[in-house]
């Protein structure tokens, strides 16, 4: 099925449909999203170019909504239909939103694995948009596993301008997610070891969030959009020490309105900031009552750092109060912290291992196609011809195997006229015309020179000789376009022979070649032996 035509935007009525979708999503309307979805798929004629971005779009909303199970089927959904189309920018940001469930169900080798090969498939992303996105969610995901060292490079790539298919705010958002990205290492950094040289790597990590947050700010077109609170947000918590203090006013504001990204904790984080620049003003009751209430709060947010950064706060606040037992809490807190930074360092380790182990897999299989494939057409070469004929000689008996070899008529004529070039643009034709009308499961096979093969498991003598009928046709009717101007093309000579109790698999090549040159002699238009 063809790709439905675009809108006047450039975008085609899927993904104006998917656009729609994941600016809703931003703008905390995720049930509204999946209903634009739900409508859109009953509605229009979905092609297979369309369906990645819809199952996307859907897996986005269900993440937003904390629905687990349909994000995971819509995630997978997603894989199948970017698999189905070979989308390499597409495979990668499914498999990034497979790694996020299975982040979310902790199970970290399962997600480590899959963003190895997200790693992979962005590597032969062509697409600048899916790549951006792929990278994003890269970032996003080994942030949620505290790999922050991985996550950076992925997220400060700038991402591509002017493509309709790219929401709005989106680079706004781009630098809101650095800020918080930032905001998290410092305050592991701080829980983990709370010396001087800690202190004071948090402190550069919350100038950067912070930089990255006014950068947030300054690209906000859209001033009423609901992300607009958490981007104000987190550029007040990220605030050095004595600014903070002179910002209470705006963090008491900020802490008192209602218009906050609840699932993702940015109020409890306004309220831990309020919180430490009321303690170092000497508001200490206020400063207990906002970090108290701010630990509530953030038990209901899907972010675990949240809740541990609330809860640090409470226990360092009442062990500097000096009230009894608290530095017995404290000290617990560090220590649980101390085993977590290990196991994150950990972790950190486990994925450069899956990435080298994922790229030394790919670097295999890449050799390996590289020794069975022909380099001018990307079809399979004479090896791998070899290789199925002997994993097929001991199949069943009752299945029969037929080939098919090709030989062009007129190629050398084509080259001494027009040259190597446009002899090469014809093999390159011929070789996709013959794939085209071959099945799926056939190998084609550029066997040299101009000479074709095609193997076909399972098919009879009838079928093969449908088949070079249909091959050729098509290559009787493929043609190229020389510099100098007109059509090029050429005929083919085709012969089949099929297996059976007087012919055995390793004798089917000299056996076609016999019957193709039949074809050659004019005894018949295809020869079958």
């Amino acid at each position: 099925m063809s790709r439905v035509p675009p809108t006047a935007e450039g975008l085609s009525p899927a993904e104006a449909v998917s656009l729609r979708a994941r600016t809703l999503v931003h703008q905390g309307r995720a049930e509204e999203a999946l209903t634009a979805v739900r409508d859109a798929q009953e509605q229009l004629e979905i092609g297979p170019w369309d369906r990645p971005t819809l199952h996307y779009a859907v897996a986005v909303a269900h993440r937003s909504l904390g629905q687990a199970r349909e994000m995971t089927l819509a995630a997978d959904a997603c894989l199948a239909a970017a698999r189905g189309i070979e989308s390499a920018g597409w495979t990668a940001n499914a498999l990034n939103l497979q790694a996020m469930s299975a982040i979310r169900d902790d199970d970290v080798d399962a997600a480590l694995a899959g963003l190895a090969r997200a790693e992979n498939a962005l590597a032969a992303t062509t697409d600048p948009v899916l790549a951006a996105w792929a990278r994003n969610g890269l970032g996003y995901c080994y942030t949620l596993l505290r790999l922050y060292e991985i996550a950076v490079p992925h997220m400060e790539l700038p991402l591509p301008t002017g493509d309709p298919r790219q929401p709005p705010m989106a680079a706004a958002i781009q630098r809101l997610n650095l800020a918080w990205l930032h905001h998290r290492w410092a305050g592991d950094i701080e829980r983990a070891a709370p010396e001087d040289v800690a202190v004071g790597q948090a402190a550069r990590l919350r100038e950067t969030a912070n930089e990255y947050a006014r950068e947030a700010l300054a690209m906000s077109t859209h001033h009423d959009h609901p992300i607009m609170a958490e981007i104000r947000a987190v550029e007040l918590v990220t605030r050095p020490p004595h600014v903070a203090v002179a910002s209470i006013d705006d963090l008491r504001a900020l802490w008192a309105e209602a218009d906050h990204a609840d699932h993702v904790g940015s109020r409890p984080t306004v309220g831990c900031a309020l919180a430490r620049a009321l303690w170092e003003v000497g508001d200490r009751d206020e400063a207990m009552l906002v970090a108290q209430e701010a630990a509530r709060m953030s038990e209901t947010t899907s972010d675990w750092q949240v809740t541990a950064d609330a809860q640090w706060l409470c226990a360092d606040l009442a062990a500097q109060a000096g009230i009894p037992g608290a530095d017995a809490s404290r000290a617990y807190g560090l220590t649980l912290s101390r085993v977590l930074w290990r196991q994150r360092l950990a972790t950190l380790h486990g994925a450069m291992a899956a990435r080298e182990v994922e790229a030394m897999q790919h670097r295999l299989e890449a050799a390996q196609q590289a020794a069975t494939s022909d380099p001018l057409t990307g079809l399979a070469n004479r090896r791998a011809l070899e290789g199925l004929l002997a994993r097929t000689s001991g199949g069943a008996p009752d299945v029969p195997t037929s080939l098919l070899l090709i030989d062009l008529d007129g190629f050398k004529a084509v080259n001494d006229e027009h040259g190597h070039r446009v002899g090469d643009q014809v093999l390159r034709a011929v070789g996709t015309a013959i794939t085209d009308v071959a099945r799926r499961g056939d190998l084609v096979v550029r066997l040299g020179g101009d000479e074709f093969v095609v193997v076909a498991v399972d098919a009879d003598a009838r079928q093969a000789a449908m088949m070079a009928e249909r091959v050729r046709e098509a290559v009787a009717a493929t043609t190229v376009s020389p510099p100098g101007g007109g059509q090029v093309g050429v005929t083919a000579s085709v012969g089949s022979r099929t297996t059976g109790p007087d012919l055995a698999t390793g004798d089917l090549l000299h056996a076609a070649d016999e019957a193709m040159y039949q074809v050659k002699r004019g005894h018949a238009s295809v020869g079958t032996g």
